[in-house]
């Protein structure tokens, strides 16, 4: 973890901190019993714990596709639609393979992180082809997979014995197994955790990770070096996708244990802060994200024991994209005028 991910997480949870603490005010609830019910919320016992690693693991994964994008200087906004894609493919993989749970499993993820490239590399092709602003494209994209997965599963995929919008169950085997019993947390946690520790290497350690962040940091330098910027948006929104798909997937087989359109209650956009109060260092995004699935679990309790509204956090959440977005790219305008 370098020193500017470091700052801007401590800067992140001291901005979350004060933001709560002003929410309970507003309440008329006083911040000693406010942050003491969040803390229990989040971290009070085993089902508690379960709630922050199981949003814990939500938010991971697109928080860290969303890092690939910004360090090659492109803004996706579109993880929502990339986890939601992934998902729908990973759900209707998982109904229609008898193989051993394994293998399953294996082919669940891999079906995720497939469908949730393919919707990124849509939005990498049109910046690549046609210099398409990626935050408009990955935005549009994002409705366009809510209506087809919804049209998918309200006609052609549609489970014959649903009572609703969504696929088959998933074999009992398929499932993933629980860190902690009978809970949400799933060793969908460590997988997620692996695959930040190995995106810090590749980020750090191949030429696919200096090309991508020779792009993002110093793109005309990058270009008169030889690297086409094409190509790196092209295949940063794809693998940007892909982790996205693979957090559709961790909830289909981890949580839900099929496929339907509340998948998720807008991890994607969520991510987008997580990733930022990371400061875009993998490591850091894995400490950011504990932090944000507390305010997740623990926002709950907050609301039940205080009366401080769930809305409030999520209020605060968005402030913070806002704030440290515009940061990110005032900086980035910022270096490119000097």
């Amino acid at each position: 973890m370098n020193r500017e991910s470091a700052k801007a997480l401590v800067v992140g949870t001291l901005g979350v901190a004060a933001a709560m603490s002003l929410a309970m005010i507003a309440s008329h609830v006083s911040p000693l019993v406010g942050f003491n019910a969040f803390f229990y919320g989040a971290f009070g016992g085993k089902q508690q714990i379960a709630e922050t690693l199981a949003s814990t693991t939500a938010l991971l994964f697109p928080a860290l596709g969303i890092a690939i994008a910004f360090r090659a200087g492109l803004f996706n906004i579109g993880a929502e639609g990339q986890l939601l894609i992934g998902g729908l493919l990973a759900g209707w993989i998982g109904t229609h393979i008898e193989v051993p749970p394994a293998i399953a499993i294996a082919a669940i993820f891999l079906a995720g992180a497939i469908g949730g490239a393919l919707w990124g590399a849509i939005a990498g092709w049109l910046k690549a082809a046609r210099d398409a602003n990626e935050v408009i494209s990955t935005l549009m994209l994002n409705f366009i997979a809510a209506s087809l997965a919804l049209y998918l599963v309200t006609g052609p995929l549609r489970a014959p014995d649903a009572a609703g919008p969504e696929l088959s169950l998933l074999p009992h085997a398929y499932w993933l197994p629980t860190l902690l019993s009978h809970t949400r947390a799933t060793i969908a946690l460590p997988i997620a955790l692996l695959a930040g520790f190995a995106l810090r290497y590749v980020l750090n350690n191949t030429w696919f990770g200096y090309r991508l962040r020779a792009a993002g940091e110093a793109p005309e330098a990058a270009r008169r070096a030889g690297i086409s910027l094409s190509s790196v948006a092209l295949w940063a929104m794809a693998w940007s996708g892909a982790l996205a798909g693979m957090g559709g997937a961790a909830l289909v087989a981890g949580e839900l244990h099929r496929f339907n359109t509340q998948l998720s209650p807008g991890y994607g956009f969520i991510a987008i802060a997580v990733a930022l109060v990371g400061g875009l260092e993998p490591l850091a995004i894995c400490v950011a994200a504990l932090a944000f699935g507390a305010l997740e679990s623990g926002g709950l309790a907050l609301q039940a024991a205080a009366g401080v509204p769930k809305d409030a956090i999520h209020v605060i959440e968005g402030l913070l994209v806002f704030a440290l977005a515009a940061r990110r790219y005032l900086g980035a305008r910022g270096a490119t005028a000097r």
